[in-house]
This record gives structure tokens, sequence and C-alpha cells, in this order.
């Protein structure tokens, strides 16, 4: 869960699915199951340089997403806690803002971009 707004690319969101579907090996027999809850839906124009102003917008760059705080980015099911703390930790520090891992056993697991883990008592509903 992310605590503070940010903007995400698609770059990057592409990279978060790319590191956690190699982590997670073999879906079929295990059953893990990852859900990506973040979508790139806004289009990112730029103009080319050297370009003088005016005359529009300019051509789509990119895409991206705004994202508030407190959406749950990506869900596991199946997973060991160590395990999905370990991928949390290792995503983190590719996301600059300051995140938390919630799990149904009510452990709240804050992560704010850095080694340390500080797990403090909460409900997850």
């Amino acid at each position: 869960m992310t605590l503070q707004p940010l903007r995400m690319s698609s770059r990057q969101i592409f990279r978060m699915k790319v590191f956690l579907k190699r982590a997670i090996k073999k879906p079929e027999s295990t059953k893990r199951l990852v859900w990506f809850n973040v979508f790139p839906h806004m289009p990112l124009t730029k103009k080319p340089k050297g370009m003088r102003m005016g005359k529009g917008s300019g051509k789509l760059n990119a895409w991206q997403i705004q994202i508030s705080g407190g959406v749950f980015v990506f869900e596991f099911k199946n997973l060991r806690l160590g395990r999905a703390i370990h991928f949390f930790k290792t995503i983190a520090t590719k996301i600059p803002t300051p995140t938390i891992i919630k799990h149904r056993d009510s452990k709240v697991i804050k992560l704010s971009g850095s080694k340390k883990t500080n797990i403090k008592l909460g409900t997850f509903w």
C-alpha cells in the first residue's frame, strides 16, 4: 500500500511485473497468484526539442498513472510471508514513496524505501 500520492509510468509498472513474474516461479504447480491493481491510463505528451511554443500539446510520449495514498499496488495469494516481505522490500526500493505491507494475520510492516522494517500490529481490513 502506498502512503503518499505518486505518478508511475508504464515502464515502471512493467518492470515490477517482470520482476514479480520471475520471482514467483511455476505458478501452475504452486498456485501462487499476483494481482496488479494499477493500470497506466493517462497519456503523457511531449514536444520535440527545439520546437517553438504553441501549435498544440505534442506527440504521445508515454502512459502514466496518478496513484493516491492508501492504494494497494499489487496483491499476492498462496505465498509465504517471508518470501512476500522479500519481494516487497525489493520493489519498495524502486518506488519513490513510503509503502506498507498489509498481511491477513494483522501484521503491518512499514517500508520506506530502505532496508529497515518495523513490525506493528494493526488490522488488515
